[in-house]
C-alpha cells in the first residue's frame, strides 16, 4: 500500500515498488494465451521502451537509484539510430527531441563527414552527367533540324528565282508572239 508524504510525494520504497509491480505486470502480459509460454525478449523491449526510452520516468528511476548520468552516453554509437526509432515509435515527439538533444554529439561522432560529402559529390556528378547526355543528344537533333531549314531554304530561294526568270520570260514570250501576230496578220492585211 502506497503511503503519500504530505508534499504529495511517495516513499522511495514505494515508488520503487511501483516500478517493480508495472515491470512484473508487463512479464505478465507477455505471454502467449495459446500456450502459456513467456516472451522474455518482447517484455525485455516493452521494458526498456517504457521505461529507458522515456525521459521523465528514466529521470525518476535514476534519482531513486542515485545514478546521475546520461543513458545515452552508454549506448553505442552504432545502435543509437535503432534507439531514436523506437523513441519515435512509441512516445511523443518531445521525447523524441529531447533524445535526440541528448544524443546529439554521440551521432555526429559516428558520421564520416568527408564520405558523406564525397556521396553527395557523386550524387550531383551523376545528375550533371545525366542532363549533359540529354542536352547533347538535343543539341545534335537541334543541329540536324537546322540543316534541315537550311536546305529547305535554298530549295524555295531557287524556286523564287525560278519564278522570276520565268515571269520575265513569259513576259518576252507574250511580246514577241504579239509582234509575231502583227506581222502575220500584217502579211495577211488583216490589221
Amino acid at each position: 500500500v502506497e503511503v503519500m508524504n504530505p508534499d504529495g510525494s511517495f516513499d522511495a520504497d514505494d515508488e520503487i515498488q511501483r516500478h517493480i509491480n508495472m515491470a512484473t505486470k508487463i512479464s505478465r502480459n507477455n505471454v502467449n494465451s495459446w500456450n502459456n509460454v513467456s516472451n522474455p525478449e518482447a517484455a525485455g523491449r516493452e521494458k526498456v521502451i517504457k521505461t529507458q526510452l522515456h525521459s521523465e520516468i528514466r529521470a525518476e528511476l535514476c534519482r531513486l537509484q542515485g545514478v546521475h548520468q546520461s543513458l545515452y552516453s552508454e549506448i553505442d554509437p552504432l545502435h543509437m539510430p535503432e534507439v531514436l526509432s523506437l523513441i519515435g515509435r512509441h512516445h511523443d515527439q518531445g521525447e523524441l527531441y529531447l533524445a535526440l538533444k541528448s544524443s546529439i554529439m554521440t551521432i555526429c561522432s559516428t558520421v564520416n563527414m568527408k564520405k558523406c560529402i564525397q556521396q553527395q559529390r557523386a550524387h550531383h556528378a551523376a545528375i550533371v552527367a545525366k542532363h549533359a547526355a540529354i542536352v547533347a543528344e538535343h543539341a545534335a537533333i537541334v543541329a540536324e533540324h537546322r540543316t534541315k531549314i537550311e536546305e529547305l531554304d535554298a530549295k524555295l530561294a531557287s524556286m523564287d528565282e525560278a519564278v522570276e526568270v520565268n515571269e520575265g520570260s513569259y513576259e518576252l514570250e507574250h511580246r514577241s508572239n504579239k509582234r509575231r501576230r502583227k506581222w502575220w496578220w500584217g502579211l495577211w492585211g488583216g490589221a
